[in-house]
């Protein structure tokens, strides 16, 4: 079982513009740290991705993965299909207006294909929770 970590974050833009980066999974490269390539493979009928693939520099390790995404009336979710050194990537982004900017839930679990300590894989969990959330509202700011 994987290191489960929360948290969340105000971002001043309105939701509409954190969907808009949230979705826009070809730019993380240019915002989500590590991220080096992503290729999406399927999108729903609304043009949001439903599947895609992922390269990351972890710096100690290259890591490739596939996710797929489901979409609610304010959240994405997101399960690992498949990937090189890890076994789990579970995660959501749930968006709600608050005032004029959005407040953001980015809830992940993830497991390592690898034997560390369950005080590494919960520091690793965090650091990329943490990167994923400062990453999404730094970009969504600039582009409001």
């Amino acid at each position: 079982m994987g290191e489960r970590v929360s948290d969340d974050i105000a971002v001043a833009a309105p939701p509409e513009q954190v969907w808009n980066v949230i979705d826009d999974l070809e730019a993380y490269t240019q915002w989500a740290e590590g991220v080096e390539d992503v290729d999406v493979q399927e999108r729903d009928d609304d043009g949001r991705p439903t599947r895609a693939r992922f390269k990351v520099d972890a710096k100690v390790l290259q890591v490739s993965y596939t996710l797929t995404y489901t979409y609610g009336d304010d959240n994405v979710t997101w399960e690992l299909v498949e990937g090189e050194q890890i076994n789990q990537l579970d995660g959501e982004y749930e968006v709600t207006p608050d005032g004029d900017g959005s407040h953001v839930r980015y809830t992940l679990e993830v497991d390592f294909d690898i034997p560390l300590p369950g005080f590494l894989k919960k520091r690793g969990a965090k650091r990329i929770l943490d990167t994923g959330l400062k990453g999404l509202k730094k970009r969504a700011e600039s582009l409001a």
